[in-house]
This record gives C-alpha cells, sequence and structure tokens, in this order.
C-alpha cells in the first residue's frame, strides 16, 4: 500500500528530523534571560531547512555538572523533517548558530538530534566578529 496515495498526500517524503534543544540556563545553572530570542531563531532556521518547524512547550530535563549535582532546566525542543537539499545549502548556518548558542549562552555542550542519532557540541568555534 501507498500511504500517500491512499491518504492524498502530495511533495514527498521526509524521514529524517532533525531537533535543536535550546536550553534554559547555561553551564552553572543560572537562568538565561533570552531563551525566547534563540527559540524564535532556531524556528527560523529549522523552517527553511524542512518547510516547516515545529516548538514543544518547554520539557523539563537534567545534566549533571562538574560537581556531580543534577542541573535542572526547562529546555524547549523545535523539530523539522528536513528536505535533503536545504539541508545541505543551510549546513553552515546550522553549525554557525549551534556554535553561536554555545558560546553565547555559557553552555558546556549544545545538543542536537539528526536522523535517530543524538549529538554533544563541547568545544565551540571562535565568534567570527
Amino acid at each position: 500500500m501507498e500511504l500517500s496515495e491512499v491518504l492524498g498526500a502530495a511533495g514527498g517524503v521526509s524521514v529524517q528530523c532533525l531537533t535543536l534543544y535550546i536550553p534554559d540556563r547555561d553551564q552553572f545553572g543560572t537562568a538565561l534571560a533570552d531563551q525566547r530570542r534563540w527559540v524564535l531563531e532556531a524556528a527560523e532556521l529549522l523552517a527553511k531547512i524542512g518547510g516547516g518547524v515545529t516548538i514543544m512547550p518547554p520539557v523539563e530535563g537534567g545534566w549533571i555538572a562538574e560537581s556531580g549535582q543534577i542541573v535542572w532546566e526547562r529546555p524547549v525542543l523545535l523539530y523539522t523533517f528536513i528536505r535533503p537539499k536545504a539541508f545541505r545549502d543551510l549546513l553552515v548556518e546550522l553549525r554557525e548558530f549551534l556554535h553561536r548558542l554555545g558560546r553565547e549562552t555559557g553552555q558546556g555542550e549544545v545538543a542536537f538530534e539528526f536522523d535517530g542519532h543524538f549529538y554533544r557540541i563541547r568545544k565551540f568555534d571562535a565568534s567570527k566578529e
């Protein structure tokens, strides 16, 4: 059975999902003042990559700090099902965004998921300014 035909879908099938995690705390557990700005910037980029974006409400999560304590936070997850050409064309912009997010919000790491794999960026590119 061809599901897209049965349901009347057009435009092809997207199978690879890209998810970004936008933190609400820095690496020391201090709340960020501008999480919403980062969410909206990420949403704009993901919409270009996939033709649309879904923004989840803040979720609860935690990570282990160097002290061994769990730092609790409320990250926002955004995702899109990529369009391969747009994804390839925007990889440089995506890298710049993720590394700037890490630098400017004082992260120990920035996480994202792609195609069922979880990635961590721990060393951020230097600012181009």
